[in-house]
């Protein structure tokens, strides 16, 4: 029986998850990017670099961890 939340071979609880937040992060750019030292670009860029650290930190401890 194939897993019905990794149909294609990921999660899809966790890539609507990621999209949501990167929306987010978007919109607030958008509207308070101008309050910052940082140009708009800047600031994707530092959301994106942080949101892989990120990942690749949950990522290592899921495999220590045993649950994948």
């Amino acid at each position: 029986m194939p897993d019905i939340g990794s149909p294609a071979g990921f999660d899809l609880a966790t890539v609507l998850t990621g999209s949501g937040l990167t929306l987010l992060l978007s919109a607030g750019i958008a509207r308070y990017g101008d309050q910052f030292q940082y140009t708009p670009a800047e600031l994707y860029g530092i959301s994106g670099a942080a949101l892989v650290v990120v990942g690749v930190l949950f990522g290592l401890l899921l495999v220590a961890t045993g649950n994948r």
